[in-house]
């Protein structure tokens, strides 16, 4: 990891983010979140406009979460990148 950020518990923060994104336990973790992202990314079963709500609401979640990593790691870029 780098040491250029001024701000350590910010730096601390960002790195065990990375280290928790590289760990088997994350792995397994995104593996069943993207299957139930790629299940409930479907029209099937929606009949009324709150199913399709919640069912937007639940894609948006998982969504989010599975792209942690790469989130993370690009604003982690930055910072470092201002710091210089």
């Amino acid at each position: 990891m780098a040491d250029g950020l001024k701000d350590r518990n910010l730096q601390d923060y960002y790195e065990s983010l990375q280290t928790m994104f590289a760990t088997k336990g994350w792995e397994y973790l995104a593996e069943d979140l993207m299957a139930l992202y790629n299940a409930a990314n479907t029209l099937a079963g929606i009949k009324t406009q709150s199913d399709l709500d919640f069912r937007r609401g639940q894609v948006d979640i998982l969504a989010k979460i599975t792209a942690q990593p790469t989130v993370v790691s690009a604003a982690y870029d930055m910072l470092l990148e201002d710091e210089k």
